[in-house]
């Protein structure tokens, strides 16, 4: 892949917003349209523990992610299991992947902050797990009163918009647009095969 530190396939593309915003949906629209995407597990394991693994033990947070074209969801919270890891959040890593891959591509996968609140708490225990965890702008115990999970959302995006303002291998994709898989497509200069809605909460709505 031309600008990177080797010619290994590495992910060329990443999505660095929130889950339950889409991340499934950017996921399966790029399996449906022939490329290879890791989304939340990469064999079998975190794609997050692979990205901090690859930048503490090699300095490349890309470098155990050889034969992927993408990453669309990193995060992985299961304090359950000891294991809460939030690159998608990290704006000093993802400026470092930026560095060493100036030709890696960005999406800030977007929908309304309240919309991902609310599917938040309707997604199984994914509020119980985030305020267990210390998150990058959500310290533990935050996250369960109304309004929270919105506030930090908000201004993670905000703060990507501002460091990534003008960059054109950045894309900010509302996921609920109709013409996303249009501009998806423009973005990646690949045709895409297939758009929808993909891991719906349970009760049907997003």
């Amino acid at each position: 892949m031309d600008g990177t530190p080797d010619a290994r396939r590495l992910p060329k593309l990443l999505v660095v917003g929130f889950p339950k915003s889409g991340t499934s949906t950017i996921q399966r629209a790029l399996e449906e349209s022939g490329l290879v995407s890791a989304h939340w597990m990469w064999r079998n394991r975190p794609v997050g523990r692979l990205i901090y693994d690859g930048w503490f033990s090699r300095g490349d947070p890309l470098a155990l992610l050889e034969g992927v074209d993408a990453v669309t969801q990193m995060d992985f919270c299961m304090p359950s299991q000891g294991v809460n890891l939030w690159p998608n959040l990290d704006i000093a890593l993802l400026l470092t992947i930026r560095r060493l891959y100036p030709d890696c591509r960005f999406i800030l996968n977007y929908r309304p902050p309240q919309a991902t609140e609310s599917s938040f708490g309707r997604w199984n225990t994914l509020v119980e797990r985030i305020t267990e965890s210390d998150i990058p702008g959500l310290p533990r115990g935050r996250g369960g009163r109304p309004g929270e999970i919105a506030r930090w959302i908000e201004t993670h995006l905000d703060a990507m918009r501002q460091i990534f303002a003008g960059d054109p291998n950045f894309l900010e994709l509302d996921i609920t647009a109709a013409d996303a898989a249009e501009r998806l497509g423009t973005f990646l200069g690949h045709e895409i095969h297939w758009w929808g809605v993909a891991n719906a909460n349970p009760d049907g709505k997003r």
